[in-house]
């Protein structure tokens, strides 16, 4: 390379003719400059300023929704959602698409600056021309052998495209905004991801509770079996007594196998959403006093947030508010076809031809130049081109305005499960309170020798009955408690800042 500068004089002075080229460049891009404007879409959905399941009074502040998990007293949760955020497919697969979106976008970035191309070459040849012998002669002429050849060549040539119209300019835009777009989508599986074992944590911690329910309802029921067949033996009760409380017997048995089934399967799928195999996880720790592993450990009062908040924080609200705004500026870019196209060349090249021993040249050429292309007619190509670009535009904004809309209904059903639910838990509890207390009460009178057992054993298992069914309510609420956050966004922030109504493409 530096014997090929040593011989290209015109190369050697490149860098100072260089500056004055950019700098004449730079004067007439400021001169000439032209703005694509593309209009943003018209936002079609206007948000309340509040929700209406919403609680009246402030309720509880936000709390740090990007790991909201973080309130629930358990460690075996935290640890199963962490090790989900890093090890699970979707997540992973959403950060892949993001390293392909910052390549894409780092490629657009590369058009605003010059190519520079070396390029070289050399090489041999021998070609033997045998003519043929002309019609009439006697004998055949000889045969003519052209030597030899040889040739070598090198160089340097630069292009560069002066983006006068911002048509490179909306291309880097649009890369950037579908690079952020892809980043929602991460945030998004973050949170689906979040959600799912937690949903699914908390189903299997009640299903825990149910089986221990079970336990003492077929012990209680075991009790009564044997109290009705003593009856039954001195004459004090009938068959269909015992026919009765063995019924019930069998119906609780058989609810074990489904509910430990049903427990396996949440255990499989918790291990699946934190990256492991579905046999890794057989059992979950023991609860313990500072970690009890309940649904009761889920706050009783939700916070009260704005729709305005909800749509800042909704990945997917987000996300195709990137979508609409990188399809704005590939219009943009389209409709920047329409305009001229300039470039700048530099070529310089050394090289040397040889026919045989004593016959050969070498010669050098550089040469700078300016172009020019205007699209005059290509058949349509161009028009066609924004009009796809201007319906993707159209159907994104169409998009966005579903996202908006859905997310205000996940949270308004997200308020009024909540609101149910913890209606249903309060009239549980007291149904459960009433339950213990008539037990309690029965189990006294037998005692007392005032009334038999049986109906002290059945007051029991109506209780145990109440229990069974607030914990299935507590597990719903939490559930409900869990979609909640998911539905106003988990709390990715996008720290970004937000766009104008309008986007202009135009050079720096």
């Amino acid at each position: 390379m530096n014997a090929f500068l040593a011989r290209s004089p015109a190369l050697a002075d490149l860098h100072r003719v260089a500056p004055r080229l950019l700098l004449a460049c730079a004067v007439a891009s400021l001169c000439g400059c032209a703005v694509v404007r593309v209009d943003m879409p018209a936002q079609g959905v206007t948000p309340p300023d509040r929700f209406a399941e919403a609680p009246a009074e402030p309720g509880t502040a936000l709390p740090d929704t990007a790991r909201w998990w973080r309130q629930v007293p358990d460690p075996t949760l935290h640890a199963l959602i962490e090790r989900g955020l890093q090890a699970n497919a979707d997540v992973r697969i959403a950060l892949a698409r993001v390293k392909e979106a910052r390549g894409v976008s780092s490629q657009a970035e590369s058009a605003l600056y010059p190519t520079l191309t070396g390029f070289g070459g050399i090489g041999r040849n021998r070609q033997d021309i045998l003519p043929s012998t002309p019609d009439g002669l006697p004998v055949p002429l000889p045969d003519v052998r052209v030597p030899i050849s040889r040739f070598d060549g090198f160089g340097l040539a630069a292009a560069w495209e002066v983006d006068l119209f911002g048509r490179r300019r909306s291309d880097i835009d649009a890369a950037r905004e579908a690079e952020l777009a892809q980043t929602e989508r991460v945030h998004g599986a973050q949170l689906l991801v979040a959600g799912d074992i937690a949903a699914n944590y908390a189903e299997a911690r009640a299903i825990e509770h149910r089986l221990g329910v079970l336990d003492r309802v077929e012990a209680t029921l075991q009790m009564l079996l044997r109290y009705v067949q003593g009856r039954f033996n001195a004459g004090q009760a009938s068959r269909a007594d015992i026919d009765r409380v063995q019924a019930q017997l069998a119906g609780v048995q058989g609810q074990r196998a489904p509910l430990q089934g049903l427990r396996a399967s949440r255990l499989r799928r918790l291990a699946v959403l934190s990256g492991q195999t579905p046999d890794a996880l057989t059992a979950l720790p023991a609860p313990t006093a500072a970690a009890p592993a309940d649904a009761r450990v889920i706050p009783t009062a939700l916070p009260t947030v704005l729709p305005s908040s909800v749509l800042e924080q909704r990945p997917d609200v987000r996300g195709t508010a990137r979508q609409v705004r990188a399809l704005a500026a590939r219009l943009g870019s389209a409709k920047a076809e329409l305009l001229p196209s300039f470039y700048l060349g530099f070529l310089n090249t050394d090289g040397r031809l040889s026919i045989g021993d004593n016959l050969g040249a070498r010669d050098q050429f550089t040469a700078w130049g300016v172009g020019m292309r205007l699209p005059i007619f290509e058949g349509g190509r161009i028009r066609a081109r924004i009009a796809s670009a201007d319906a993707r535009l159209e159907a994104a904004a169409v998009q966005h305005e579903q996202a908006v809309l859905t997310a205000l209904e996940d949270v308004e059903n997200a308020y009024a499960m909540r609101h149910a639910l913890d209606q249903r838990a309060t009239q549980l509890t007291a149904s459960l309170q009433h339950g213990n207390d008539a037990a309690r009460h029965a189990q006294r009178l037998f005692e007392q020798g005032s009334t038999l057992l049986q109906p002290a054993l059945e007051a029991r298992l109506a209780a145990l009955q109440r229990e069974d069914e607030l914990i299935q309510t507590q597990a719903a609420r939490a559930r409900a408690t869990i979609a909640f956050y998911q539905a106003i966004g988990g709390g990715w922030q996008d720290d970004t800042p937000a766009r104008a109504e309008a986007v202009e493409h135009t050079p720096h």
